[in-house]
């Protein structure tokens, strides 16, 4: 399910909350809804993350190790992800318990699961089911959330992170007591999310740099966690919040519960200066030394350097050259100061989509002004003639119709549909390297 504004298409609120619940390890993610609503997540949930298909413990499938379609079809449709109670016209009369409740009690009785989401499709919202208490009853002692407004027409980062704090009011009390004394210093990374164009090789970046300065990262919540690790979230000393408008409410739960203090970032850690800014703040506040990934900073911008050289010297980077880009606030704002700050070229578009985050708007449009780029907030990215176009594969693939003379670059999904075996990533050092390595090489193509 998509919002359509008048720039792009991007995922809503109800899209947030089921990948919210997908990120989660052995979990069954049940839409309260019609068939016409699961396809889309289910196919894009089975591609982009790691579960494995769901199968009847107590069936052929548990024996075979392979999926089990006859029992699939019950409930899934052939689709190995997000079933859903297949609602229709008669259930927008009488109430949609009667098949939640079934569907509960099949996989309650088939399936082994840690946890059990339940979301409410927009229709299925205005009947006004108590599914919490069916859940209690029919699943009594099986941790279960039921997410019941979908957001309607707010935007995925509002449903994601509704999704991830109502899952952790309902999970039962068994959160750790808190920090242990002594013990190595401790993040819980929030705003990671498995919809994201490189969700786990930026996972895998950000842990090995806290690593590094003798920081354990616990639980990445959301993004390949377990039930366990998100009863563990109170033993960190410092949530991170990497995109402030995907975690505000969450990160401000777990404050108030548990009596973590957060750090909010402005923007993702895109590009050197904004990742070395991410680790001096974070060993600040747990008092231990940036200077590991501070000296392989250094050695990774000489590394760029000794490339970028050749190309600057032969003028095929300047201040010239101009780029687009389009996403959520947080995300165009950092990837813009990289480009602009670590390349050198010009905003010809800056395309917003999503929640509004004012600081970061804020911020955006004073570089924009330094730059003589006031109006780049105000282009259509549809009519941009930059060379360089940094968005997702809908927004490319438009262009494409339009103007052959620029090259794309993936920074969010939806994607073209290559297939990533080793994980890649646009934070942190290594991808401030392979954000240079495709800009490079984006440019090189038009030559």
């Amino acid at each position: 399910m998509t919002k359509l504004s008048s720039k792009s298409i991007s995922p809503d609120s109800i899209t947030g909350m089921i990948f919210a619940a997908e990120g989660i390890k052995n979990v069954i993610v049940l839409l309260n809804g019609p068939m016409g609503c699961k396809f889309y997540h289910s196919t894009t949930s089975a591609f982009l993350t790691k579960h494995s298909p769901l199968r009847d413990a107590a069936g052929r499938s548990a024996e075979k190790g392979q999926v089990e379609y006859d029992i699939l079809n019950n409930w899934f449709f052939r689709q190995p992800r997000v079933p859903c109670t297949w609602l229709d016209g008669d259930d927008y009369v009488y109430g949609t318990a009667e098949k939640a409740e079934a569907a509960m009690r099949y996989f309650g009785e088939k399936f082994r699961f840690d946890l059990l989401v339940i979301v409410d499709s927009p229709g299925a919202s205005l009947i006004g089911d108590e599914l919490k208490e069916l859940a209690a009853r029919v699943l009594p002692g099986k941790p279960t959330a039921v997410l019941e407004s979908p957001g309607y027409s707010e935007h995925y980062a509002d449903g994601y992170d509704r999704a991830a704090a109502e899952i952790l009011r309902q999970l039962p009390d068994r959160f750790s007591p808190g920090p242990k004394p002594g013990a190595q210093p401790r993040v819980n990374l929030l705003g990671l999310s498995v919809w994201q164009r490189y969700w786990d090789g930026d996972k895998a970046e950000l842990t090995r740099l806290l690593e590094a300065c003798g920081i354990r990262v616990g639980c990445c919540l959301c993004a390949d966690s377990t039930v366990e690790d998100i009863f563990s979230l109170p033993e960190a000393d410092l949530n991170l919040l990497l995109y402030p408008e995907m975690g505000r409410e969450t990160a401000a739960l777990l404050e108030k519960r548990f009596g973590t203090p957060c750090l909010t970032l402005d923007g993702p850690p895109v590009g050197f200066a904004a990742t070395e800014e991410m680790i001096r703040a974070v060993c600040a506040r747990l008092d231990v030394s940036p200077d590991p990934v501070l000296e392989e900073s250094e050695r990774k911008r000489a590394e760029c350097w000794f490339k970028l050289r050749g190309l600057d010297q032969q003028n095929f980077l300047s201040s010239r050259l101009a780029f687009a880009v389009e996403g959520p606030d947080s995300a165009v704002w950092a990837y813009t100061r990289f480009l602009t700050d670590y390349l050198g070229m010009t905003p010809d578009c800056v395309s917003l989509n999503g929640s509004p985050v004012p600081e970061c708007r804020e911020k955006l449009r004073a570089l924009l002004r330094s730059l003589g780029a006031g109006d780049a907030e105000t282009k259509d990215i549809l009519d941009t003639s930059a060379e360089l176009v940094y968005a997702d594969a809908n927004t490319i693939a438009a262009l494409m119709t339009r103007n052959d003379a620029f090259s794309g670059i993936e920074i969010s999904l939806p994607g073209m549909g290559y297939v990533d075996i080793v994980p890649k990533t646009h934070l942190g050092l290594t991808g401030a390297q392979f954000l240079t390595e495709q800009t490079v090489n984006g440019l090189m193509s038009r030559i």
